[in-house]
This record gives structure tokens, sequence and C-alpha cells, in this order.
């Protein structure tokens, strides 16, 4: 999945509405994509380290997991009806999302989370 993840990463540090979501957040939030895996780091409610690294779901406080097609589904700029968010896309479409208390709790900062994916995909990647 096209992603920039200096870009992503910068996006996060600068969105207040990220920050305030994630504001207790400590732990990793796990997002796989069909060709790699991305860890989001949060120590105190701060993004510590974003990396792309694989760790065990049991390590992870929130993981998100989808095909290629699901990830498309999800990031383009204007999605389809029930992928707006990731609360939908996993009822509607089958896209993973755990089913922790931090999952419930940060479902906020995850639909920001991934607007802000959206929004750091590279220019010219099909919508």
């Amino acid at each position: 999945m096209a992603i920039d993840l200096e870009k992503f990463t910068k996006l996060a540090h600068e969105d207040f509405e990220f920050k305030r979501e994630t504001r207790y957040l400590n732990g990793i939030i796990k997002c796989e994509f069909s060709t790699r895996t991305v860890a989001l780091h949060f120590e105190d409610g701060k993004m510590v380290k974003v990396e792309e690294a694989a760790y065990d779901d049991d390590k992870c406080k929130i993981v998100v997991r989808g095909t290629a097609e699901q990830w498309e589904a999800l990031l383009q700029h204007k999605p389809l009806p029930f992928y707006q968010c990731l609360q939908s896309s996993n009822i509607k479409h089958g896209l993973h999302l755990s089913n922790t208390n931090e999952t419930f709790a940060y479902l906020p900062a995850l639909n920001r989370m991934t607007t802000l994916m959206r929004n750091a995909r590279p220019e010219g990647v099909a919508a």
C-alpha cells in the first residue's frame, strides 16, 4: 500500500485532533497491509516512533489488517459507502479490526489515523 510513512508521521505530529484522540495511549498500533506492516508506537499519548516492522498481535494494543483491495478502498480520498471508517469497513467488508478495549476507546483516533494515511499517499496514486 502506497503510504509515505515520513509524510504520515509529519502529518500525525502536526494534527491536533489525532494528538487529542491518542492522548492517553500506551503501546503499539499495528497496521498490516498486503505487502508490509507498519507499527505506530505510543508512550503517554505521544506517537514516539513509526516503523515498518511486524510485531506479534499479542504485543500490540490495536491491530488493523486488510487485503490490498480493502486498504485501497479505505484509503481513497472519497471512499465508497462503508469504507469511510475502520469500524464500518470491518463490519461490512471484513477488514480485520482487533476487539480490544483500546480499539473501542481509541476508535476516533483510528479514524483520524485513516484520514491522515489518505493524505499521506504519494501524488499520482490511484484514488
